[in-house]
């Protein structure tokens, strides 16, 4: 789809494209993100679910336009780790944010579960290889516990 013009709401970004085709994004985080950062963000959340529908052994590469750099996510989930890769994000910031984002919903996933898992929780990769971003699973843990104390009165 050839996305002709793109509306921003409080929260949504609509794609609109020629004939009639649109993509409309919820981002949760209202309020928060200007125009041009809900937009970004949005475009990365298409890539993530566009990439999640993609039979990998039968697809082919294909050039992006430059968006950004590309990148590969790794997720430590449950003892496996998975890998996605050929994600464009627009700097090296939306990476980390991605990462961190990532971070906090296997971290939701695995207190539901009853576990409290230790580690690196996501990392992202560069086109070399190179690990630019990673988030452990104790940042998290720490950042939790911080927002749980509440202030200690001595009788």
């Amino acid at each position: 789809m050839e996305v002709l013009e793109i509306i921003v709401g409080d929260n949504v970004v609509e794609f609109r494209g020629e004939g009639g085709d649109n993509i409309t994004v919820t981002v949760a985080q209202q309020g928060i993100l200007s125009p041009e950062e809900l937009i970004e963000k949005s475009k990365v959340m298409l890539l993530h679910a566009a990439k999640f529908g993609v039979d990998e052994e039968n697809s082919a590469e294909r050039p992006m336009a430059d968006a950004g750099d590309e990148y590969r996510l790794e997720y430590h989930d449950n003892g496996e780790i998975r890998e996605v890769g050929g994600l464009v994000f627009p700097n090296l910031d939306a990476v980390r944010d991605e990462c961190r984002r990532s971070a906090q919903d296997l971290w939701k996933d695995a207190l539901s579960r009853g576990e409290a898992p230790v580690g690196w929780a996501v990392r992202a990769r560069n086109r070399r290889g190179d690990i630019v971003a990673s988030v452990d699973f104790s940042e998290l843990q720490h950042a939790s516990a911080g927002l749980e104390q509440s202030p200690h009165s001595e009788i």
